[in-house]
């Protein structure tokens, strides 16, 4: 994968801020992976996602971005079985997408009798829009983001779910939506110094 350098250090410093502002991505090692031209890696990390968390919409998303990725990328080498069977994938995640059962079909096309007179256009290779779907569902505000960002809290000393939601919404009323991403609290009242609560970002 060939990742846009402008783009790469944007979302490189998005990263070291999150980071620094202690907000903890479920997601981040595979962003991270995803970053480093790892996508098979990274395929596999959004696999294992999904398969622990099958209503994850964020997850399902970039998994099928990283596909279609992965599939343009081998078709562009050549390798034909590669890209049929990424493609292929990615048509589930995808179904009203034609150009990608046309790049399939091709793929496999190419695979068993190859047609040196028809090439695949260029242009239908190009990888720039899922990679900037990639990068809106990991570090942007739109649809895909807000569907899954968490923020990772340690509770202090004398903290409250109410003092918490206030931090992180402005609105302590909003504690029992942090009680119910966290399952693991049996009484929210109870909270202990250490603790880590997933606080979810979709406000």
């Amino acid at each position: 994968m060939r990742l846009n350098s402008r783009n790469l250090l944007l979302s490189l410093a998005l990263l070291t801020a999150a980071g620094l502002a202690g907000a903890q991505d479920p997601l981040d090692r595979g962003a991270g992976l995803f970053l480093s031209g790892r996508v098979d890696s990274a395929i596999t990390f959004f696999t294992g996602a999904l398969n622990e968390d099958p209503k994850d919409s964020r997850a399902r998303e970039i998994l099928g971005y990283c596909l279609v990725i992965k599939g343009k990328d081998a078709m562009r080498e050549g390798q034909y079985g590669q890209a049929r069977a990424a493609l292929t994938s990615a048509r589930d995640f995808f179904p009203q997408n034609r150009d990608l059962k046309m790049l399939a079909l091709l793929a496999e096309l190419e695979e068993s009798a190859p047609t040196p007179a028809v090439p695949v256009s260029t242009a239908a290779l190009t990888t720039t829009a899922e990679t900037s779907a990639v990068f809106e569902c990991l570090f942007g505000d739109g649809p895909c983001a807000r569907g899954g960002r968490y923020a990772v809290h340690i509770v202090q000393q004398g903290e409250t779910m109410s003092d918490i939601a206030i931090k992180y919404y402005n609105d302590f009323k909003l504690w029992e939506k942090i009680w119910g991403a966290n399952p693991q609290l049996s009484n929210p009242h109870r909270l202990e110094k250490g603790m880590r609560l997933l606080i979810p970002l979709d406000k």
